[in-house]
């Protein structure tokens, strides 16, 4: 990493998404080899392409592309057939590449229409995708359906008789997503399909993988090849207002019903993977209805039963992942501020850290003693790493990104941690800005994250990268407030019916003990950013106090009723605000908690980013928040996208988000706020209390 040296270069939005976007690896059968893929941004094409990297473990870790950086290039999903043969998709389709061979890959599928989230299994020659298919199942019936409609639909309805209408970014569709098998074999020197394609979910009316978000981790293939595990949500009228999904289990043969092995589940259950020895099921399992934050359990199933594994771990893992006697798995999960590989044992059920810092991913076991995983940083991106189960010792087994970030500066985070509302131990990073130097004053970037169950770690991120702010001039401080995840369920629970009250509480009393403590940052040149949640805690602070000298408003809450009416997972607000507003008693907590209702305290300068194809938070609630800003005279700015959604992806559209960000920030804290409020914390808890 480099330091705060005069002579680095700083991490400019430009340079941060130029760089590679790597994927998580798979590993060769023999675990000699690994591929990844990963994309690359040209700012002068405006195009990003993705190509494939093989990494040879058996011969010093030796780095080099499988498959060519080229124009037009979008390589993804990769996988090994054997030990010589890498399949991956592109253009839909699935390709296969020979490692060390010159010749093009080739094509493995050309189906109807197009697949994704390919998994692969060796022993039965089996492979399993998605495809988004129309009621009678079939990829050709897809095809044939979109192309008359194309041709013989003349209006643009489209017509619903149930919620949700949309969800995300886009508009509920007719076509599902359904899971198909089909067997592959070898036919001399390459690899073909070995009959039809068959659909898992023909006539069942489940959908997986589970939009939005929904990939190959939906579903995973029996060690054996005969059985397969997917996710579904349920599809009755009340999917808008409920998080429940069942885990479900189907013969690859086809023609039978799947499963429900989680009936009585009223929670989101998800991942759900084979032991290696295929006796047992793991999947997470998260118990109160309505609640997309609540703690994941790990639940195994075998022999037609279940149980809770490490039941009362204050700790929500993401992924689970067996060694090759089912004897111990290995999990990440959130752990204050990062994100950890932790070892279970399944008979004791001692849970041990392997990997603590940083924020890892992709475990994938070479044997039960050694995994290869990824990690990225607030100071890089993702690399490959092993790690030695037993004595912990991490290897680094690429360094994509060195030559790119040699002479760019990044931050190295500190540690911040303070006592918030009701005493509690609240936890955050900071970052020195670029070519800092003692005695000498700074401007403060404080950043609030979204979700609002969620949590700043020691990651790497092209969206709110706080050693961007920091190569801008910033210090940095990014805190994890009442609400946060990683710090035990209790507080990630105790935002409910809260929104503004202790993590308001927590926010203004982690500002206050940096400004004390951290004396090099200028108190009167103080700018507060945020998104989501975040953008709802800038509306808030405009209500609550003006010691700031302007804000940040990215895809804000505006107004906590209407936003209820016009979201479309109504199980969030439902849950947040303990019921619909049209409940008296429910109302009154989406009025406590309403931005809205103090608009008329307004007085910071703020600029507002909204995009349209917000579903969560539609446009209308930053062109409200807008609105109040121009009658009241106050400065402000409003950007608008109407081509992204909740977040901005689009690398273009990225720098135009930054150099916004940036400027607004840099141009109202030039000078010092004279005006500051003197406004005691106190004061603001008291009226916090009293609405």
């Amino acid at each position: 990493m480099v330091s705060s040296a005069a002579a680095a270069k700083p991490l400019t939005p430009e340079v941060m998404l130029t760089l590679a976007r790597p994927s998580g690896a798979a590993l060769s059968p023999n675990k000699h080899l690994a591929v990844f893929s990963a994309s690359r941004y040209s700012i002068e094409n405006n195009k990003s392409i993705r190509n494939l990297h093989l990494v040879n473990l058996a011969d010093n870790n030796t780095l080099s592309d499988l498959t060519p950086q080229e124009p037009e290039t979008s390589h993804d999903n990769a996988f090994f057939l054997d030990d010589e043969h890498v399949a991956f998709v592109s253009k839909e389709q699935v390709y296969v590449k020979k490692v060390g061979s010159d010749e093009k890959p080739y094509a493995l599928t050309s189906y109807p229409t197009g697949i994704s989230n390919v998994k692969f299994n060796e022993a039965a020659g089996l492979i399993a995708f998605s495809a988004a298919v129309y009621a009678d199942g079939t990829l050709a019936g897809a095809k044939d359906k979109d192309e008359d409609l194309k041709v013989n639909k003349k209006d643009t309805a489209l017509a619903f008789d149930q919620l949700m209408v949309r969800h995300w970014d886009e508009f509920v569709q007719e076509k599902k997503n359904n899971v198909f098998v089909a067997k592959i074999k070898k036919d001399g020197d390459k690899f073909v399909l070995d009959g039809e394609a068959i659909n898992l979910l023909q006539n069942t009316g489940l959908e997986c993988p589970v939009i939005p978000f929904g990939d190959s981790g939906d579903f995973d293939i029996s060690p054996d090849g005969k059985e397969l595990v997917f996710v579904s949500k349920i599809t009755t009228p009340d999917n808008a207002w409920q998080t429940t999904t069942h885990i479900y289990t189907v013969p690859t043969t086809g023609g039978v019903a799947p499963k429900n092995i989680n009936a009585e589940s009223v929670g989101a259950a998800s991942h759900p993977v084979y032991s290696s020895t295929g006796k047992t099921i793991a999947y997470l399992q998260m118990l109160k209805p309505q609640y997309e934050a609540d703690r994941n359990r790990i639940v195994l199933h075998s022999n037609g039963e279940s149980r809770f594994l490490v039941e009362n771990w204050d700790r929500s893992p993401s992924s689970v992942t067996f060694d090759s006697k089912d004897e111990n798995i290995f999990v990440t999960a959130e752990d204050q501020g990062h994100v950890k590989i932790f070892h279970i044992n399944v008979q004791s059920e001692v849970i041990t850290p392997i990997v603590s810092e940083h924020a890892s991913s992709g475990i994938n076991l070479i044997d039960d003693s050694n995994i290869v995983f990824s990690t990225a940083s607030l100071t890089a991106p993702a690399d490959l790493y092993k790690v030695n189960v037993q004595s912990k010792a991490i290897e680094r087994l690429t360094s994509i990104h060195a030559q790119d970030l040699a002479d760019v500066h990044r931050s190295a985070p500190e540690d911040v941690w303070f006592k918030g509302d009701h005493d509690k131990d609240i936890h955050g990073f900071l970052l020195k800005p670029i070519g800092f130097k003692e005695g000498k004053k700074y401007p403060l970037a404080f950043i609030v994250h979204g979700g609002p169950q969620s949590a700043f770690n020691d990651n790497w991120s092209t969206r709110w990268n706080p050693n961007v702010f920091a190569s801008a001039g910033f210090v940095v401080v990014f805190l994890n407030p009442t609400g946060s995840t990683g710090y035990g369920q209790g507080l990630t629970d105790a935002i409910n019916n809260n929104w503004g009250g202790s993590p308001y509480i927590d926010l203004m009393k982690g500002l206050d003990h940096v400004l004390e403590k951290y004396t090099y940052i200028d108190n009167k040149r103080v700018a507060a950013l945020g998104a989501s949640y975040g953008g709802y805690m800038m509306n808030w602070i405009n209500g609550h106090t003006d010691r700031f000298n302007c804000l940040v408003n990215h895809d804000g809450i505006f107004d906590t009723k209407n936003g209820y009416y016009a979201t479309e997972e109504l199980y969030f607000p439902e849950h947040e605000y303990n019921g619909v507003p049209w409940d008296p008693k429910a109302r009154e907590n989406y009025e406590r908690w309403n931005p809205a209702n103090h608009v008329q305290n307004w007085k910071t300068p703020t600029l507002v980013i909204h995009s349209d194809k917000d579903y969560r938070l539609p446009v209308t609630e930053g062109l409200a928040t807008f609105t109040v800003l121009q009658r009241k005279g106050i400065p402000s700015r409003f950007v608008y996208f109407p081509d992204e959604n909740h977040w901005v992806l689009k690398a273009a559209n990225s720098l135009r988000w930054h150099s916004e960000v940036i400027s607004w920030i840099q141009k109202w804290t030039a000078q010092p706020k004279e005006t500051a409020s003197s406004e005691l914390l106190a004061e603001e808890t008291s009226q916090i209390k009293l609405n």
